[in-house]
């Protein structure tokens, strides 16, 4: 009785299933066109000398951030606004879902012994900075999107 349901049930949406093919194709190739933009952009701004670096100082200044560091104290950039600080961890790589939980735990890791080592005592927040979504594999999504972590990604 059940199977007899489940073929009838079928058979009258039999004909939805190139729509969801067709659309499920359609969006795969957009997103792979926004994709190959996105990579040309970058190598764009890459020749013109706006490397993510300089792409990401331009973002956080124009928020009203200030540069408080140019160490190279395992913190690529350090930005200061209002008694607040931003740790921030540059990763160029365009290499896809090649950014893991690990990098992103590395990076918490080495942010807390920085605020430890310079006796910051400001509110502090990291940011992981990436040219391109694609390259975050799911587990270090979670750990973005997780409060946890008090880590958040930047795409610039």
């Amino acid at each position: 009785m059940n199977s007899e349901m489940i073929i009838a049930s079928l058979s009258k949406v039999w004909h939805l299933v190139p729509i969801v093919i067709a659309i499920i194709l359609l969006k795969k190739f957009i997103n792979n066109k926004d994709k190959k933009e996105k990579m040309l952009k970058n190598q764009e701004n890459e020749k013109n000398g706006l490397t993510l670096q300089l792409r990401t100082i331009k973002k956080y200044e124009a928020l009203g951030y200030k540069i408080s560091s140019h160490e190279k104290q395992k913190m690529d950039l350090v930005l200061s606004k209002n008694e607040k600080i931003l740790l921030i961890k540059f990763n160029t790589t365009s290499e896809s879902k090649s950014v893991k939980d690990e990098d992103i735990k590395t990076f918490y890791n080495d942010a807390n012994k920085y605020i430890k080592e310079n006796e910051i005592k400001e509110k502090v927040e990291f940011r992981y900075v990436i040219a391109y979504m694609d390259v975050l594999h799911k587990s270090a999504i979670k750990i973005l999107t997780d409060n946890t972590y008090n880590c958040k990604y930047v795409v610039c």
